[in-house]
């Protein structure tokens, strides 16, 4: 390690890359390969904390360590939305909210009905709403008489969060 200083504790690393679900913790980024970042750097603190670590891609790392190109404000909030984001949602949900965030207002997603309870949590947020399904009212089926899709949108509040999470402002209050 440069200086002299320890390595990063194994247990500490998966931690800190389970919270960002093993890719970069940017949203607008989110590449897979990822290196663990000091938030504060580890000159000034001397100490390798969880809360003081985050995971980065080698860009973006680069970017904040280097370059300054990203401000520690922005990497403050990202961590931070990372902490709301894991507690409060599902892998999957944190899935539809990042595929979502490239959606046009009002675009359908299909989900099969039995992963509703998996997404339990954006649609009592309110960030999710069911839309109604005129082609099952239509066909009266989509497997010999068995409804098995059900059609999600996100609402303005949940566009509203996914920029907020993009955008690195905080999204609880």
């Amino acid at each position: 390690m440069p200086d002299g200083r320890p390595s990063i504790p194994a247990v500490l690393r998966r931690s800190v890359l389970e919270e960002a679900g093993y890719s970069c913790a940017i949203p607008t980024c989110r590449a897979m390969t990822t290196e663990i970042a000091h938030i504060e750097p580890y000159a000034k603190v001397r100490d390798h904390t969880f809360d003081n670590l985050i995971a980065l891609c080698p860009n973006c790392h680069t970017r904040y360590d280097v370059r300054k190109d990203i401000p520690k404000a922005s990497i403050v909030a990202y961590k931070r939305n990372l902490a709301v984001l894991n507690g409060r949602y599902s892998d999957l949900e944190r899935r539809l909210l990042e595929e979502g965030a490239g959606y046009p207002p009002g675009q359908w997603i299909p989900i099969h009905i039995g992963v509703r309870i998996l997404i339990r949590n954006l649609i009592a947020d309110g960030l999710l709403t069911e839309v109604d399904d005129f082609i099952y009212k239509i066909t009266g089926n989509d497997l010999g008489g068995i409804k098995t899709t059900e059609f999600y949108q996100f609402t303005e509040k949940g566009r509203e969060f996914m920029e907020r999470w993009r955008d690195a402002e905080p999204l609880i209050d």
